[in-house]
């Protein structure tokens, strides 16, 4: 399609259609390579502005249809090219550089809030609520602060406590009582080699107890062992500091010795001790087993199972105190 010779020379500004017919692409161009592209969609009505006011409308000009066979052009918009089409740039820093005066029946200015004004007010207000509000906050910052200044301070006197003279020779004493252990044990290896027990020279594995005795035999047991441990403990300071490392150490050694008692009778099995109901002081025996000492290592053991139930907390706040009371009249 192209345009009438009366429409030649004047410039192309925009264009109006519908399009019924479905998606297609509207375009218009001439010789100078001034192309104008537009894609339509289906069923609308279309207000183009070309945004080019140098394209001029020639004998050359051509409109084409992509996509469809019709499309229903309504109007074109042309204007002579001698118009004012405002192309100049606007040198906007001379612009807000100049004084304007607005009429007084055009000025508004009074209806603008005073906002310097009001950002002073609020300032001011601010400086003044902003402590009140923070105070209870501050307040508890203050007191988290002792608080913590507080445990840091526990935490570096402990810490010198346990660098102090008293721990370290508490840990001398730790020592000295493993080689004790040490020493006792190679005492019964020698026993054992004058009874005519074949003992490893190397590692001596078995704790001997008096053949007779059933009532040595009872003490010999860990609960004895823990609680005999837990009342000679308690009675000092470093006593409690020192008692979990003692209470683990009798732990780990019983453990290690009936093991090793274990594999002497697997390998002759006339070294086993007979029944306690044979020996002559059995009754005595059982009363050992109802003691104070044995009963507190035996609370002690039950406390280990469930540690992850509160276990010790239940030991030391209720089983400690009732065999106290149980226990008052014996000492």
């Amino acid at each position: 399609m192209s345009f009438n010779k009366n429409t030649f020379n004047l410039n192309l500004l925009g264009i109006h259609l519908w399009n019924d017919s479905g998606i297609c692409e509207i375009q218009i161009k001439n010789p100078k390579d001034q192309i104008f592209n537009r894609s339509l969609d289906y069923n609308f009505s279309y207000f183009f502005d070309t945004y080019n006011r140098q394209f001029k409308i020639t004998n050359d000009t051509k409109i084409l249809n992509n996509g469809v066979n019709n499309i229903n052009l309504i109007s074109f918009f042309l204007a002579s090219p001698e118009g004012n089409y405002h192309t100049e740039e606007i040198d906007l820093e001379a612009l807000a550089n100049e004084n304007i005066e607005i009429p007084k029946e055009y000025n508004f200015n009074h209806l603008i809030p005073p906002i310097e004004l009001y950002k002073e007010i609020i300032d001011e207000y601010c400086s003044i609520m902003d402590p009140v509000k923070l105070a209870p906050l501050q307040k508890q910052i203050k007191e988290k602060d002792n608080i913590i200044s507080t445990l840091n301070q526990e935490k570096t006197t402990l810490q010198n406590e346990l660098n102090s003279f008293p721990i370290k020779k508490q840990r001398l004493e730790l020592a000295n009582l493993e080689q004790d252990l040490i020493i006792k044990k190679l005492e019964s290896k020698k026993l054992a080699k004058s009874l005519g027990i074949k003992m490893s020279i190397i590692n001596p594995k078995i704790t001997f107890i008096q053949a007779n005795s059933a009532k040595a035999r009872i003490q010999n047991h860990l609960s004895y062992k823990l609680g005999q441990a837990l009342i000679a403990n308690s009675k000092s300071i470093l006593g409690y500091i020192r008692m979990p490392y003692v209470l683990s150490y009798i732990k780990n050694k019983h453990k290690f010795e009936q093991k090793a008692y274990e594999e002497k009778i697997k390998e002759n099995p006339n070294l086993a001790l007979p029944p306690l109901e044979t020996y002559p002081d059995y009754n005595e025996a059982l009363k050992e087993k109802e003691c104070f000492t044995y009963k507190l290592g035996e609370a002690l053991m039950q406390a280990n199972k469930n540690w992850y139930g509160g276990g010790y907390i239940k030991f030391i706040f209720k089983d400690v105190p009732r065999l106290k009371r149980e226990f008052g009249k014996k000492g």
